[in-house]
């Protein structure tokens, strides 16, 4: 479904109205004229048939003026569409971006309340559909929490492929938390050399990542060789190590 979709149901006779679809939430649009001492327009949102917005507009200053009718309606539409105006702005701007939603998983995660983390994955699952990020911790979080493996697996793989065709560039600031996820997500599977191999990868991206790193530390890997096609005794290679443990200890 569509983040908003907006349905004419009647401009004929003397009213407008409108259906409104924000999100899966349905707001049903009124306008319509009012006769007599006071004339006016008036315009209300509904959501579950109550009001949540109301404007009413005097128009006794064009009651005498010529095609006074058309002048009428032509108010009706202009205040009928600004009231969906109204209506969608406020939506769009109560929606929470992706970084928010991010923010609050880490939090938590760093309080290890990785249920609640996943309960508001969901939610932002729901308001940004497919996005990579969302999705791979999703799937991370669904293996952790739920031992839902295959799931969870397959949200972090979709995750790095959806990027690569979203983002075929900066390999080495987007994709290594997307490795980390999904190494995790294997060993919760009890996938040690799949794991490994996802994290590897993730550090080829990016060599200084702390945390994939540490993992790997973890895990009793040691990290690859400077100059691969050389044997991890040669001299180069040894060299080259010292140098990268000087620095990085720096």
């Amino acid at each position: 479904m569509e983040k908003k979709t907006i349905k004419i149901i009647s401009s004929l006779g003397t009213d407008f109205n409108s259906e409104v679809d924000i999100r899966g939430e349905k707001y049903f649009i009124q306008t319509e004229e009012g006769a007599g001492k006071k004339p006016r327009i008036t315009t209300r949102i509904y959501m579950k048939g109550r009001i949540i917005y109301s404007k009413e507009t005097d128009y006794r200053d064009i009651m005498d003026a010529p095609e006074r009718d058309k002048r009428v309606r032509e108010c009706m539409q202009k205040q009928h569409k600004l009231a969906i105006g109204i209506l969608t702005a406020e939506q769009a701007a109560n929606e929470r971006t992706v970084m928010d939603y991010l923010e609050e998983v880490k939090a938590l995660l760093g309080k290890n309340k990785e249920e609640n983390a996943l309960g508001v994955l969901n939610e932002a699952l729901r308001n940004h559909t497919g996005n990579p990020f969302l999705l791979s911790y999703y799937g991370c979080l669904e293996a952790v929490v739920n031992r839902n493996y295959k799931e969870g697996i397959q949200a972090c793989t979709q995750a790095i492929e959806t990027l690569k065709q979203k983002v075929p560039f900066g390999e080495e600031f987007f994709y290594p938390v997307l490795y980390l996820n999904l190494g995790k997500t294997y060993l919760a599977a009890g996938r040690k050399k799949q794991a490994i191999s996802a994290f590897q990868k993730g550090l080829d991206m990016d060599s200084e990542n702390s945390e994939l790193r540490k993992i790997l530390r973890k895990l009793g890997v040691r990290r690859r060789p400077a100059i691969p096609f050389f044997k991890r005794s040669h001299v180069l290679n040894k060299y080259l190590g010292m140098l990268s443990h000087k620095f990085t200890k720096q």
